[in-house]
């Protein structure tokens, strides 16, 4: 439907050029008024091309009337220079004129866009917040009477098993609920002097068994050991776990994660690398929906969460993937880097 619309706009706009360029160039010079008054009116479809396409559009529209416009410029070349410039002075107007609405076209959709993704991710924070309360205050005397029962449960039989079976589903369950309040909360850094090396030692140590359960090499380079910077280390933690967790699953057996660090100005930059499958173009753009996912078991919550983090500590994230090939994540968090006290010899990266 958006397509057929856009489609009868733009065969709208090209039939509005077509009728002025007709009126313009079948008005007699000496009707000097008329003359000039129908030139003016291919600003009309220049505004609506970008108002409707944005700058691509406007300039397109623009360049359209430029073309049609320059041989009407030509045939008063050996006239006074004033009318000359006065030309040409119009065929810079037509552009300016497509590129100013089309710029402002385009902000204005952003704008739009962010504030109704901000409406919608309030709307589903509140949703997943009653939703996780609820489940919360189910899930606990389920996991209080699981250890009971294990307790009493004779060593032998499939009463065991049965019952590591569901303390594993209750605790996949919790952490869905762990995912869905940290989305619902908020996300306010509480900043203070971190000491990076350390934390990614403690990153890296806290995903090592997960990476070797499958087989996955984790690599951590700390380009620049004994540095602090002013960040939230709990929320930064957890962006890092998440982005080297999906990392990890989305790698196959034999391959290597890579997480390294280093400073960028007032910026401190973080980048995970992969070689897994890669994001399908036409899924880029729905990674950071809130619920979406491509895993049989996950919430959809991880890289939105992980982007609240980053984008309340200012920062920003970029994603770079290619089909077959892998992804690689840029984390740039603008902070205060302050060399800190270090003992003895640098450590070596983490391999």
């Amino acid at each position: 439907m958006e397509i057929r619309h856009r489609g009868k706009a733009a065969a709208g706009i090209l039939a509005l050029v077509a009728v002025v360029t007709l009126f313009h160039y079948g008005t007699p010079v000496i009707f000097s008024f008329s003359h000039e008054l129908f030139a003016r009116f291919y600003y009309l479809p220049i505004i609506l091309a970008g108002w409707i396409f944005g700058l691509r559009g406007g300039m397109g529209a623009a360049f359209l009337v430029t073309v049609l416009y320059l041989p009407h410029v030509v045939a008063g070349w050996g006239g006074r220079t004033e009318e000359v410039l006065d030309k040409l002075l119009e065929v810079v107007l037509f552009n300016l004129s497509g590129a100013t609405v089309g710029f402002l076209a385009d902000r204005e959709r952003r704008q739009r866009a962010r504030a109704q993704e901000l409406q919608t991710l309030a709307a589903l924070g509140e949703a997943a917040a009653s939703v996780a309360h609820e489940m919360k205050n189910a899930v606990i005397p389920i996991r209080g009477f699981l250890r009971r029962l294990r307790k009493e449960a004779p060593p032998e039989g499939k009463a065991v098993s049965y019952l590591e079976v569901i303390e594993r589903a209750a605790g996949r369950l919790e952490g869905m609920i762990r995912d869905m309040l940290s989305f619902a909360g908020r996300l306010e850094p509480k900043r203070e002097p971190v000491e990076v090396a350390k934390l990614l030692e403690e990153l890296y140590e806290e995903l090592q068994e997960e990476s070797r359960q499958r087989s996955v090499r984790l690599i951590c380079n700390c380009s620049e050991p004994g540095i602090q910077a002013e960040l939230d280390p709990e929320r930064i933690r957890q962006a890092l776990h998440n982005l080297l967790q999906n990392a990890i699953h989305a790698s196959p057996p034999g391959e290597e994660v890579r997480l390294s660090v280093s400073p960028n100005g007032r910026s401190i930059r973080f980048v995970v690398e992969d070689k897994g499958e890669g994001i399908p173009p036409e899924l880029a753009e729905r990674i950071f929906t809130p619920f979406f996912t491509t895993k049989t078991q996950g919430t959809g919550l991880g890289l939105p969460i992980t982007r609240r983090i980053v984008e309340g500590h200012g920062g920003r994230m970029h994603v770079e993937s290619t089909p077959g090939q892998g992804t690689r994540i840029i984390v740039e968090v603008p902070t205060e880097l302050v060399p800190a006290p270090v003992e003895g010899k640098a450590p070596k990266p983490i391999d």
